[in-house]
């Protein structure tokens, strides 16, 4: 098979295609990225089953062309913006990429028969006040909080009308919050862990007792592998695992795994700020996926990635 996967240089992207062209040599994997944030640089990489483009998804000629080269039978949507911060100050970048660029991968799966598997967040769920609250099944409304929360909803629905107007086969996930090596330095959990290394303050939002559930990259990797070989088409599934911490926790955490002392600075709280999120990931492990990772070692095989940079 050959796979087209968008955002090879991003966080999830980069860890993606180590482990794909790894586990499974046996396909063709096409990766297209455009490289908009200094760090993308360092996260490519070279394989004999891999090839890479430089391109902007939501280039409508540059895609066609890259399809008509490579004819992909598979589409893994994971180029996204996704740093809410950055959407709250400006949108626009977020619709061109999420939602513009969603549209174009569309156009050009129904052109070439391709099947598309579209990556899409917890966050369009809206917030959690509570961590002991039932998590959200895929049956619930959208409703997002931030603009990039909106333009990842906005995405999905351009999705489903592209399966119902034009017959367009997919896939999709909502995952909660997800870590590892290579993610970018204003997440939360990159911060604190190169703050702390610094010697330096982690900045905390409001009082830094919104929580999150977390997931390793990894089993998020195998969650998605999982879907294409054994999910039904044209269906949403939660990706998520047991984890749950308040952002203080982690810092308290990450601190230990560091043995290292730490100062908090608590800023401004921004708009909109969920306090908290979860899913039910029971439809994903139906078809037989479980998270491998235990939270605390996978956090610590973070902290020593980088460590290592």
């Amino acid at each position: 098979m050959k796979i087209l996967i968008t955002g090879t240089l991003g966080f999830i992207g980069s860890n993606f295609i180590r482990y794909v062209t790894e586990k499974y040599p046996e396909h063709n994997w096409i990766g297209v990225d455009k490289a908009v944030y200094n760090y993308n640089l360092n996260n490519s990489f070279e394989h004999n089953s891999y090839k890479f483009y430089l391109a902007d998804i939501s280039d409508q000629h540059t895609i066609n062309r890259i399809f008509e080269i490579e004819k992909p039978e598979l589409v893994i949507g994971m180029a996204a913006e996704s740093f809410v911060d950055n959407s709250i100050t400006d949108i626009m970048p977020f619709l061109q990429t999420n939602v513009i660029g969603t549209q174009v991968l569309i156009n050009a799966c129904l052109k070439h028969q391709s099947r598309y598997f579209h990556i899409s967040t917890d966050e369009v769920y809206g917030q959690k006040l509570n961590m002991n609250d039932e998590p959200w099944t895929e049956d619930e409304p959208l409703n997002p909080r931030n603009p990039y929360a909106a333009s990842k909803a906005a995405a999905e629905l351009i999705v489903k009308t592209a399966h119902e107007t034009h017959g367009l086969q997919y896939q999709m996930t909502r995952s909660c919050n997800v870590f590892g090596p290579r993610q970018k330095k204003d997440n939360l959990i990159p911060h604190v862990i190169t703050s702390l290394k610094n010697n330096s303050a982690v900045n905390i939002h409001g009082n830094g007792k919104n929580f999150r559930q977390y997931i390793y990259v990894e089993d998020k990797i195998t969650a998605i592998m999982q879907i294409i070989k054994h999910g039904k088409l044209n269906e949403v599934y939660n990706i998520g695992a047991a984890n749950y911490c308040t952002n203080l926790d982690m810092v308290t955490v990450i601190a230990r795994l560091t043995k290292k002392g730490y100062l908090l600075n608590f800023i401004a709280d921004r708009k909109a700020h969920d306090f908290g999120y979860s899913v039910d990931s029971y439809k994903l492990k139906q078809l037989g996926w479980r998270p491998q990772h235990e939270f605390y070692l996978a956090l610590s095989n973070t902290v020593e990635s980088y460590s290592n940079v």
